[in-house]
């Protein structure tokens, strides 16, 4: 991984780029439904020249990785399908984010389906390796069933807001059916690609941060009274997954890469420069984790003691 730091750099750069254009038309094209909603809106106080720089900034940034990749149809489809997922939702007269079933599938296309095979294309493409339909497929599958709870649960958490803006979201169409799908069909769908994906790494360090994070999971939720939610909102809650995909998840697979080469230490030092706080937040979770099991060794030794100590009270055998 060490020998990829360019295309890395390149995945970085190139999403970044995408993220902050979807994040800036999604202000501008919901200025009124906020304003009816009575949310705060980023780009309200800002002046229209402003706002035309920062996107057209983005969109600049954009054509040139676009240029860059002009050779490569499969990362370049990819590529330009993220940005045109995220006009699709966001600019009329599409406007899917108002109707229902294609909103929902172009923001989950936009933020995760297509930056994922983006990342699995730019990989093959800087190692020199053929694609393993496989691995695409179950990239795809996880990265667009996570995409779709993401979505989800936004638009379950948003439904009263879009409510007062006259927004008909696909949670708003169907605020029955929304929770059951996103639970019972995309959860299995995003679980299985994942287990998929695990199979083909074929190493036991990210099934054992998996596991680390379960029992960290289960441990917050009986410490501090937070509820797991796979796509439902609840008070005091934590998305089921969420912070072992952002946090654990990418730990373990560089320290398999560094397993395998040394050189590939580097790469690990450089994620937790560049994302301190993720990898902060994985360790004190893997820490707490170690105390909690070390206090308990050492009440059961002490129980152990004690109880071995006491008079023993049975009858006469």
């Amino acid at each position: 991984m060490s020998s990829l730091w360019a295309d890395a750099l390149a995945l970085l750069l190139s999403v970044a780029a995408a993220a902050a254009y979807a994040s800036v038309i999604n202000d501008v094209t919901d200025r009124a439904d906020d304003v009816r909603a009575g949310k705060r809106n980023r780009v309200a106080d800002r002046s229209r020249s402003i706002v035309a720089a920062v996107l057209a900034a983005t969109v600049c940034a954009g054509f040139i990785f676009g240029w860059l990749w002009r050779e490569d149809v499969q990362l370049l489809s990819c590529y330009l399908a993220t940005w045109l997922a995220f006009s699709l939702y966001s600019f009329p007269p599409f406007r899917f984010k108002k109707r229902g079933l294609p909103g929902v599938l172009c923001d989950a296309a936009g933020a995760h389906l297509f930056p994922a095979l983006v990342a699995v294309f730019i990989a093959c493409r800087g190692a020199q390796r053929a694609v393993s339909e496989a691995w695409v497929a179950s990239v795809a599958v996880w990265a667009l069933a996570y995409g779709l709870r993401g979505i989800l649960w936004h638009q379950l958490t948003d439904v009263g807001n879009d409510r007062a803006a006259g927004v008909w979201t696909f949670a708003r169409r169907y605020p029955l059916a929304a929770p059951v799908i996103g639970t019972f069909a995309v959860f299995p769908l995003e679980l299985g690609a994942l287990a998929a994906m695990l199979w083909q790494i074929r190493s036991a360090w990210p099934p054992a941060f998996l596991v680390l994070y379960m029992l960290y999971a289960i441990r917050s939720a009986r410490r501090w009274q937070t509820t797991p939610v796979i796509v439902v909102p609840k008070p005091r809650f934590f998305i089921v997954l969420h912070e072992f995909y952002s946090d654990l998840f990418p730990v373990a697979l560089l320290i398999t890469a560094a397993v395998r080469d040394r050189r590939d230490l580097v790469v690990l030092v450089v994620h937790v420069l560049i994302f301190p706080r993720r990898v902060v937040h994985a360790v004190r979770r893997i820490a707490s984790l170690s105390s909690t099991s070390r206090r308990r060794v050492s009440a059961s030794t002490a129980n152990t003691v004690v109880n071995a100590s006491e008079p023993h009270q049975g009858g006469v055998g």
